[in-house]
């Protein structure tokens, strides 16, 4: 272990940009946004400062990096899922992989906008955040069509339904991630939604376009 760390250090570049995103992670998780600088950063992963400048411009730029990469393998996760048991199923997988990239990165996001403002949205880096966004929800709804279909019903042709399917997953995670409801079991919470979310937002195969 202690070779290995050695080397990613000190002889591997993707190694160590690594662990600068691995200890501003941490520091966002003990922290939140203001804990984390390029000070804390580079104490946290026993590199220097200097170090992660050849990395990342900023502590924005970390926390951009990290963001994106938490939408990139939402996206890939969502991806590999299995449609065949219908929408319910699949939303009960999903929230459990939303609650930890929510609590390792989205739950900051707020915040962040907040602090950065207007400057955030000069860098090209958003432009890429905004991109792999995108992504994931074009991929979230397809996955959702192909498991409704797989039941025999359909997605309702509504522009509010992966609005509601996101904020309602995102509302569970931070239900989940700040233990909001402390007495009720994660999974069950999981289960009721996923069912309840399910009814919502599908209506039988052939059904006139928005349900009824």
């Amino acid at each position: 272990m202690g070779e290995s760390s050695g080397r990613s250090v000190y002889g591997d570049p993707e190694a160590r940009r690594r662990q600068t995103l691995d200890a501003a992670a941490a520091l966002l998780d003990e922290g939140g946004y203001t804990a984390l600088t390029i000070r804390s950063v580079a104490k946290r992963s026993g590199t220097s400062v200097g170090l992660i400048y050849q990395y990342f411009v900023d502590k924005h730029d970390l926390f951009i990096t990290l963001l994106n990469e938490s939408q990139i393998e939402s996206r890939s996760f969502v991806a590999a899922l299995p449609r065949d048991q219908g929408v319910a199923a699949l939303l009960a997988r999903i929230m459990p992989e939303a609650a930890r990239q929510w609590g390792r990165v989205g739950r900051f996001a707020a915040t962040w906008r907040d602090i950065e403002g207007e400057e955030r949205a000069k860098r090209e880096s958003i432009h890429e955040v905004r991109r792999t966004a995108e992504e994931y929800n074009d991929t979230l709804h397809t996955a959702l069509r192909e498991a409704a279909a797989a039941e025999g019903r359909a997605l309702r042709r509504d522009p509010a339904v992966l609005p509601f399917v996101l904020s309602t997953v995102q509302g569970v995670s931070d239900t989940i991630v700040h233990r909001w409801a402390p007495d009720l079991d994660p999974a069950e919470l999981i289960e009721f939604t996923s069912v309840s979310l399910s009814r919502t937002i599908t209506v039988p195969a052939g059904a006139p376009e928005h349900g009824g």
